[in-house]
């Protein structure tokens, strides 16, 4: 671990801010190397240790998903699960890597890829099997995000040939072949800087004249408001369902999704606040 690096902030593209580094080497400086080898060894043993563990993770995830249920109630599992292991000490990034690792090897696991050439379906589920066993967790969740035709390279490529692809040619593999066809790298960047750029007065003015009129057609609205309050609610809680936020977290980086699961940590604390300072008016 680079202590320097580790510490200074990042920039959106996850490049240090070169401002703050000065200021890191003195805060350094001013803790002494006794402070720092400490942390130092407890990033190692935490790193050990959830490497050992990862594979136990892995394994109640992919019995999760193989258990018979709604849903419904699989999802709320799920969530409960995922909130668990960020509680025992899993970092965000690697529970969301888990996560989406133990799901793709319970769905896959006694899936059938027949081929030309003929082999039983016990022969089969024996290459698949073997197949997933050889891959960790990292690479079980690029693997996942790849569509059916980068899955298939991937997999053929061991049972043909014994390959096992490297983590970098696995990322090239899955962003030549998205499960997800929006998924592309810079995409939230791009998106970012085109939702910067500044509205000419016309269209402003436009904007603000749809809006009126858009206030105006709700008041003739035969819907109750309470209905459309719901709506509004139900969509709210559609954005951040587990499902939702991991397709959103997987177009980007390990470091980015630590960020944003950051900053919605944050969100949640100041929106329970905010409902708490509210009062329930019965109409």
């Amino acid at each position: 671990m680079n202590i320097t690096k580790t510490l200074t902030p990042k920039n959106e593209n996850g490049s240090l801010d070169q401002r703050f580094i000065s200021y890191v080497q003195s805060l350094i400086e001013h803790c002494g190397q006794e402070c720092i080898n400490t942390l130092y060894q407890f990033h190692k043993e935490t790193e050990e240790s959830e490497r050992k563990a990862g594979g136990a993770a892995l394994h109640m995830i992919m019995k999760l998903y193989s258990l018979k249920m709604e849903d419904w109630e699989k999802k709320r599992l799920a969530k409960s699960l995922r909130a668990a292991l960020q509680e025992i000490g899993f970092k965000p990034s690697k529970v969301t890597k888990l996560m989406g690792a133990g799901k793709f090897k319970a769905e896959q696991w006694n899936r059938l890829h027949h081929c030309i050439e003929y082999k039983s379906d016990q022969q089969l589920e024996e290459e698949q099997h073997d197949f997933l066993n050889k891959y960790g967790v990292t690479a079980l969740y690029e693997i996942s995000r790849m569509d059916d035709v980068g899955q298939a390279q991937v997999r053929y490529a061991y049972i043909d040939n014994g390959n096992i692809i490297s983590k970098h040619v696995l990322e090239e593999i899955r962003q030549a072949n998205p499960a997800n066809v929006d998924e592309r790298r810079g995409r939230g960047q791009s998106s970012f800087q085109r939702s910067k750029k500044p509205l000419s007065q016309e269209a402003d003015k436009s904007i603000n004249l749809n809006a009126y009129e858009s206030l105006k057609s709700a008041e003739d609205n035969s819907e109750p408001l309470n209905l459309s309050a719901q709506k509004a609610v139900k969509e709210f809680l559609h954005s951040v369902e587990p499902d939702y936020l991991d397709k959103l977290l997987n177009q980007y980086t390990p470091h980015a999704q630590d960020q944003i699961l950051g900053m919605l940590s944050e969100a949640v604390t100041k929106l329970a606040s905010y409902v708490a300072t509210k009062q329930l008016v019965n109409i």
